[in-house]
């Protein structure tokens, strides 16, 4: 299992998630969402924060630029 994920993964878990959002809801929402454990995993490594928008998720998570979405 890794703690990083893809943009791509990222925004097909997250991409209907009404903002702001803290951690706890991003998380809970791509696991409603079946993402897979490394995406999971990586969300559960963010910082405790209020986000703002999918960009500043994106900028918070571990991506891998080696792996396809």
């Amino acid at each position: 299992m890794s703690d990083t994920t893809t943009v791509g993964r990222l925004r097909n878990v997250l991409g209907d998630v009404v903002y702001p959002a803290d951690k706890g809801q991003l998380v809970d929402h791509a696991s409603r969402n079946n993402a897979d454990e490394d995406t999971v995993h990586a969300l559960h490594s963010i910082p405790e924060h209020r986000y703002e928008s999918f960009d500043q998720v994106a900028d918070a998570v571990a991506i891998d630029q080696r792996r396809d979405a």
